[in-house]
């Protein structure tokens, strides 16, 4: 019973290591936000220039890792000097970041533990059922992957409107694209590129994940196939 329990929740533990693990590394991927701002053309809609851009991107970074106390910065661009976030971007960004330090305790917690009962798994059950627990949480996650492209396709729309409303307790994340320029630098179209290269990326570590199990199943029931044969 306890193994079972064991097995099953390292099933379970897999999509909370692979999901915000994936997530966070997205987030601190500068050569997104420098794709980004080059795609949508960011320095021509908020008169920023790309030197600029670049230490917006770096510095964002460092304060979603903790490593500085404020994004706020000062740019310039036709209309003079000024500090680039209002208060309340600012607050909203700290809400973000309150999300992303979850995220980054929900990976760390999971790989602790799935590190724990990987190991107590293959004393007791060896190595092909730790495999089939890796490939079992990975179709999990490819089934969660295909709900969200479904639905992204559908309407994108709507799933970037429940995400928002789940993930905050305010509605500060409502800003305005004439004045904001938290929403001018990342609009719409940045949050999509970035979901699809977070759900590109879960995918295909996930079919790497399920790949040796299934092999490993395949050379077993070619093996028994050939022992049935034998006899």
């Amino acid at each position: 019973m306890l193994i079972r329990f064991i097995y099953i929740l390292g099933i379970l533990l897999i999509p909370l290591f692979i999901i915000p693990n994936t997530v966070c590394l997205v987030v601190d991927s500068y050569s997104l936000y420098k794709y980004g701002f080059n795609k949508y053309g960011i320095s021509e809609i908020t008169g920023i220039n790309n030197d600029q851009l670049d230490t917006v991107a770096k510095k964002m970074i460092d304060y979603f890792d903790g490593k500085i106390q404020s994004p706020q910065l000062m740019v310039a661009n036709n209309k003079g000097y000024f500090e680039l976030y209002s208060d309340k971007e600012l607050i909203h960004l700290e809400d973000v970041r309150k999300i992303i330090e979850l995220f980054k305790t929900m990976q760390l917690v999971a790989l602790l533990l799935l590190i724990i009962l990987g190991i107590i798994l293959y004393v007791r059950r060896g190595i092909y059922q730790v495999l089939k627990a890796l490939q079992l949480g990975s179709i999990i996650i490819l089934g969660i992957m295909a709900v969200l492209i479904a639905w992204s396709l559908i309407d994108f729309d709507s799933i970037f409107l429940l995400f928002h409303l789940v993930s905050f307790s305010n509605n500060l994340w409502i800003l305005d694209p004439s004045k904001d320029y938290l929403i001018m630098m990342f609009p719409e179209g940045f949050f999509n590129d970035a979901a699809i290269l977070i759900i590109s990326a879960i995918i295909i570590q996930a079919v790497i994940l399920c790949t040796p199990a299934f092999v490993l199943t395949k050379i077993q029931n070619a093996r028994n196939k050939e022992m049935r044969h034998a006899r």
